[in-house]
């Protein structure tokens, strides 16, 4: 297992602190429990991964922070199919530019799955998402129970609460009995993510399964209700290498004559609709 510091070299610091993130459990039962889509667990799990040609929208200023986080272990989010309106209107960013990657897949879904990264970038996915909307097979039984299991063992461990009726109370308590002892909480947090790994390496099969089938597929489904298709999926990769720019029909007359953007290779566009066709013909 990882030192706790070794955790934390893993990505930059963008938003909650792990602190808060894992000890926040609004929903009921252990639906909002975080999953780690850590790059280091996952080699050790699957030593082999899956790579894959991915897609990822950002703005101007996102393409030099690509540059910097290639052959990295930082996560993002990336896509392999997107609809003529988000590619427009950006998802995270204001968009305008679409960055073609080889890349390490870590999680892959036919719509967007919520992934969450902490200050250090390292990226979670809420237990309730990875067994209601990834899980169609049903083969994660008991993965749940087990995690609950070893959430008590923590609590057990660094609190006086022995006799535990709700584990997500006791779990937020714990959160807040410790948020003022950064070097404990430091020590229950990694705790944590060792747990995890234990349970992700007892379900390896078909988790396996939950985070990689996808990447293989490719093919947007309809909503068994709605008739609906997602308007982007989402792709969780890291050790990406960048293989072009595309430039959105509004920013294209901005690179008229230029050799590069940033030092990457770049393709122009005048309508948006024929980078759609592109970004469709690749994933086929």
């Amino acid at each position: 297992m990882k030192t706790f510091k070794s955790y934390l070299n893993e990505a930059p610091a963008w938003t909650q602190s792990a602190s808060i993130l894992l000890f926040s459990l609004p929903q009921s039962d252990l639906d909002s429990v975080k999953i780690p889509l850590s790059s280091s667990i996952f080699k050790r799990i699957w030593p082999k991964p899956v790579r894959s040609r991915v897609f990822h929208l950002t703005d101007f200023t996102g393409l030099g922070k690509l540059k910097r986080m290639q052959g990295g272990k930082r996560s993002i989010s990336a896509f392999y199919n997107i609809n003529l309106q988000s590619i427009a209107d950006g998802i995270m960013t204001a968009g305008g530019y679409v960055v073609e990657m080889d890349a390490d897949v870590l999680a892959a879904a036919p719509d967007d799955i919520g992934t969450q990264p902490d200050k250090t970038g390292r990226r979670w996915i809420q237990l309730y998402t990875l067994i209601n909307d990834m899980d169609s097979k049903g083969s994660l039984r008991g993965f749940e129970n087990d995690i609950e299991k070893m959430m008590i063992a923590i609590v057990k461990k660094y609190s006086d609460n022995k006799t535990i009726t709700d584990i997500n109370d006791a779990w937020e308590s714990l959160g807040q009995e410790y948020r003022k002892k950064p070097k404990d909480l430091s020590k229950i947090i990694k705790d944590y993510i060792d747990g995890m790994e234990k349970l992700m390496t007892k379900y390896s099969k078909p988790l396996k399964s939950v985070f990689f089938d996808y990447a293989f597929d490719k093919e947007l489904v309809p909503d068994p209700d709605s008739g609906d298709f997602a308007l982007y999926d989402e792709i969780v990769v890291n050790n990406f290498t960048v293989v072009k720019v595309h430039v959105t029909q509004e920013f294209s007359p901005n690179f008229d004559g230029n050799d590069d953007i940033d030092g990457f290779s770049f393709e122009l566009y005048d309508d948006n609709k024929d980078l759609v066709s592109y970004i469709d013909k690749k994933r086929k």
